[in-house]
């Protein structure tokens, strides 16, 4: 067992590594050193503006209305291969500070400005009858280790104002947690990213979020070994009740579904927006 000494010291090792951009360790980098001018990110990284964005009336929830909090580091980002935008406009939309807009790559709230599976998904869960709409609130950040997103890391303060600036007219159906790539590289203990999982699960229930979280085994980024501490973690955590295992990502993509290695390419965007939408029809049928 972790103490909460030894999670503040893991938050602070993240927040010195992240402010140097020292975690995500590939060729890509970040989405920033290509980014179009006219993109504008907050000091979080966050996508708060990006042009072309079609704003639409944020629809009231009903029973068949999905909130998709997503988080975790770039690959549930806008670093993917290929943009993308939702085939309905009408029904499927990115929640951002208080507005919704028609969802389309890059997506609002997250980093990067290339592409994403979350639009994928979110059509899939439409198409499947199992919403009539989904608003997607994206807030990846790319290159973050699981440290920054626990309570007292860099990342935690962020993600409480999305839940109380979302807790206005939403409640959260879903949440994706897609990451592990940092920690594979520099090789997190299992037991720590477990307590660092379940601190960040705390910090989800205390404020407001009771929903399930999908989560991914994800720490494929070459140089890679399958033989990791990060992985088998991750496994661990998936309880069928309130944790379930959304993709797995280290062994569903190939190498043609990832385009340097660590991110996704569009097939490997698509495979992954349909793991996910699988994984969220078969738990809405367990008793």
């Amino acid at each position: 067992m972790v103490c909460i000494g030894g999670l503040m010291a893991l938050a602070a090792v993240g927040a010195y590594l992240y402010a140097r951009d020292l975690w995500s360790g590939n060729p890509a980098r970040d989405a920033r050193t290509t980014a179009s001018r006219a993109a504008v990110y907050d000091s979080d990284r966050r996508l708060v503006f990006y042009p072309g964005k079609t704003e639409k009336p944020c629809p009231p929830q009903t029973a068949r209305t999905a909130v998709i909090l997503a988080i975790g580091q770039s690959n549930v980002a806008n670093h993917a291969a290929a943009r993308v935008a939702t085939r309905h406009p009408a029904d499927v939309l990115n929640y951002f500070d208080g507005k919704c807009y028609v969802a389309a790559s890059p997506l609002l709230g997250a980093s990067g400005d290339s592409g994403e599976f979350l639009s994928l998904l979110a059509d899939r869960l439409i198409e499947d009858d199992v919403y009539r709409n989904v608003i997607i609130v994206a807030s990846g950040i790319g290159g973050t280790p699981i440290a920054l997103w626990q309570r007292n890391g860099q990342l935690n303060d962020m993600l409480i104002r999305i839940l109380k600036d979302l807790a206005a007219g939403y409640t959260v159906t879903q949440v994706i947690w897609q990451q592990g790539e940092s920690d594979f590289r520099v090789a997190t203990p299992a037991a720590d990213y477990v307590a660092s999982f379940r601190s960040l699960v705390d910090v989800l229930t205390e404020n407001g979020v009771d929903a399930p979280l999908y989560i991914a085994v994800s720490t494929k980024c070459s140089p890679w070994t399958a033989d990791n501490p990060v992985a088998p973690a991750q496994r661990s955590l998936v309880d069928n009740k309130r944790v379930f295992l959304g993709v797995d990502t280290d062994s569903l993509l190939a190498e043609e579904d990832r385009y340097d290695g660590c991110h996704f390419s569009e097939s490997g965007q698509r495979k992954t927006a349909a793991a996910y939408a699988d994984a969220i029809k078969r738990s809405r049928r367990l008793p």
